[in-house]
């Protein structure tokens, strides 16, 4: 093998879960990935995309961030790192330490590199270097493409030219390809992964990428894992669960071995991270059963609040339960936990949608879902036709991107 490559992404710095900072998590993430980049002797570390939570975050996050990187480059001077732009982040926000820095050991792609008008190839190509400082692959920094970014193009046509110009810089060499998108057959976190879409499409095919790349790094969806192609295509997944959906992933990040030259295959290992803090789950359960589940709990109250278990409560109601919340909330007194939610689930409704409460869930409302609901009751039928529902989620997209770089 010739060169070390760690890949992780989706860290959402600055992330909050039902008002809950997760900072002291972040940082003992950071603190893992800085000692695993000495341990596996990483030669170039790769971030794809969202990296902030917001495209605005607060200054405690970019203080973490650049902290991470200051450090990172302090303790191992031979390491490369390339940070990419998420649908979460700011491109010009990512882009701004790369005009401050200048070529060098971190490079930032917050925006897609464009010259005349269209994609810059060369200006995403990076050379990977290992610890002699010998160019041993490349790497072809793609990050988010909002639908501006493109104009006429389309992602094929993006990913076909700089592949294609990223295998001639090689000669030879393995080429590693960045995303941050929905591919085809990835598993999607419903309540953290805002939709992407592009052209009229959320996911992407696999076949956007050569069977000659050596490594497909994406970022986005938040479980890791593999995506079935014509070569080895991964999401690294975020660190930790940042909603109840995730609760059971098992996060991770990716260790890539290159081979020496194109079409060499590589080694990927996982690396599991640490949780930081337990992620617990009670119900549907009537409310008696839900309390004594409660009760039952031992919890570590020397433990600092910030590192407390996160817990997910759903209560089985089959009518009007006026006391559920307070006798919750009573279990709850004393106990070292952080409530992320609690919900009424109707019996009658656990095999299908559940019959909401509109205040209680608004946090959870997907726009698509809303637009659907309201056609439905403009034009009784199946929902709105497939033209206008597509053209509504790529308005969505580019209301998000409006909104992201104001």
């Amino acid at each position: 093998m010739s060169l070390t490559l760690l890949h992780t992404s989706d860290w959402h710095l600055g992330h909050e879960l039902n008002g809950e900072p997760r900072e002291a998590e972040h940082d003992l993430f950071l603190d893992w990935l800085h000692a695993m980049l000495g341990a596996q002797d990483v030669d170039v570390l790769v971030v794809t995309g969202d990296i902030y939570d917001v495209a605005n975050p607060p200054v405690s996050a970019m203080r973490r961030l650049f902290g991470f990187l200051q450090r990172a480059c302090a303790s191992y001077p031979a390491l490369q790192v390339v940070i990419l732009g998420g649908n979460h982040d700011s491109a010009m926000r990512i882009d701004l330490p790369a005009a401050l820095l200048g070529a060098g050991q971190v490079h930032f792609v917050g925006a897609l590199p464009r010259l005349d008008g269209a994609p810059d190839h060369a200006r995403m190509l990076i050379p990977m270097h290992d610890r002699a400082g010998d160019v041993r692959a490349w790497l072809a920094a793609v990050p988010f493409c909002r639908p501006a970014d493109l104009g006429r193009e389309s992602l094929a046509s993006l990913y076909a030219g700089v592949q294609e110009a990223g295998l001639a810089k090689a000669q030879g060499l393995p080429l590693v390809v960045t995303g941050h998108l929905h591919v085809a057959g990835g598993s999607v976190s419903e309540m953290s992964e805002r939709r992407i879409v592009i052209g009229g499409e959320e996911a992407e095919a696999a076949s956007l990428f050569d069977a000659r790349t050596a490594y497909v790094a994406l970022g986005h969806l938040h479980r890791p894992q593999d995506i079935s192609g014509a070569t080895r295509i991964r999401y690294a997944g975020s660190p930790f669960p940042l909603s109840a959906t995730e609760r059971n992933y098992r996060h991770s990040v990716s260790l890539v071995r290159l081979g020496a030259e194109t079409g060499a295959p590589c080694e990927v290992d996982t690396l599991p991270i640490p949780r930081p803090a337990a992620f617990l789950a009670i119900g549907p359960s009537p409310l008696e059963d839900a309390v004594a589940q409660i009760e039952a709990l031992d919890t570590d109250t020397d433990l600092p609040r910030t590192l407390w278990p996160f817990i997910d409560i759903k209560v089985s109601v089959t009518g009007p339960e006026p006391g559920l919340a307070p006798r919750i909330l009573d279990a709850l007194d004393g106990k070292a936990l952080r409530l992320v939610s609690l919900k009424r689930v109707h019996a009658r409704a656990q095999d299908a949608a559940t019959a909401r409460s509109p205040a209680a869930d608004l946090d959870e409302l997907r726009p698509e879902e809303v637009f659907a609901q309201l056609y439905t009751r403009q034009y009784p039928g199946d929902g709105p036709p497939e033209d206008l529902a597509r053209a509504f989620a790529q308005l969505l997209v580019e209301t998000q991107a409006d909104g992201e770089d104001a």
